[in-house]
């Protein structure tokens, strides 16, 4: 699931400067991805993705679901349901239980994913493979992107969620999202129709750590043109903040997953 996981977030490989919400807070959000083919005119659409999560002071837990469109479709037909849930330490969600569904044409798959003290606990067990492949401890020191997606709410601003590298495990493979110094923005005519009252945007370079494995062809080192644009908003006057979009130029074109819908209440 590493094309999802890259656009749907990222895991923190050190907590960011937090603030737990005092009270629970539940966040609907809906997302769409879109395409741009060989730099053409327009755009396709790809995918959406719905998110539910309940950001609470010492708990939280998300859902969602992606459902997969037209070209990206025809080269992956996979849909995607997941779930984390875990606790809340020093004042950001940490990974505990994941687990995820695939739907492919021809085929199911549920994996479930448990971190504990000393591993990352997987079943159905994956064979670890790549160059390097993932050690217990690298895998310990990412978190699953579900868990990480949910950290957004927690930030205490919007420079707080530029400061860290976001690093993810997975299941397979574990790599990192590595924020650069980043700028407040004001929201689009767009965002503001949407209740954000504040942006930050922050560039970002992708990093593979362990678990891949390349082929001869593939484009390993140029299917990324340039850095990666991650945006953050605050939804109303007090927030919490959550995550706008991120685009990525690639030598096919430029990809891209940006908010559509966004509701802020109580659970």
């Amino acid at each position: 699931m590493k094309l999802a996981a890259t656009l749907f977030g990222a895991a923190l490989a050190a907590t960011p400067a937090a603030a737990q919400p005092a009270a629970p807070v539940k966040l609907e959000m809906a997302y769409a991805g879109v395409l741009n083919a060989l730099h053409l005119p327009g755009e396709a659409k790809v995918l959406t993705m719905t998110v539910v999560e309940r950001a609470g002071p010492s708990d939280y837990a998300t859902g969602a679901e992606i459902k997969t469109f037209g070209l990206l479709r025809a080269f992956k037909p996979v849909d995607i349901s997941t779930d984390a849930a875990g606790p809340v330490e020093a004042g950001a969600p940490h990974p505990r239980a994941f687990e995820f569904t695939t739907f492919e044409r021809s085929k199911t798959k549920h994996v479930t994913m448990t971190w504990t003290a000393s591993d990352v606990l997987q079943t159905p067990p994956h064979k670890d493979g790549g160059h390097p492949p993932p050690t217990a401890a690298l895998k310990l020191g990412a978190a699953d992107p579900v868990t990480v997606f949910s950290r957004a709410p927690y930030a205490v601003d919007g420079p707080a969620l530029c400061e860290r590298n976001w690093r993810f495990f997975d299941g397979a493979q574990i790599y990192e999202l590595q924020f650069q110094p980043g700028k407040a923005a004001d929201p689009s005519a767009a965002e503001r129709a949407l209740g954000l009252t504040a942006a930050q945007t922050c560039p970002v370079r992708y990093a593979e750590i362990a678990g891949f494995t390349h082929r001869a062809g593939d484009h390993k080192e140029d299917w990324l043109k340039g850095e990666l644009l991650a945006r953050f908003g605050k939804v109303g006057a007090g927030g919490p903040w959550v995550f706008i979009s991120l685009r990525a130029d690639t030598f096919l074109g430029y990809a891209k997953i940006e908010l559509t819908r966004v509701k802020a209440g109580t659970p």
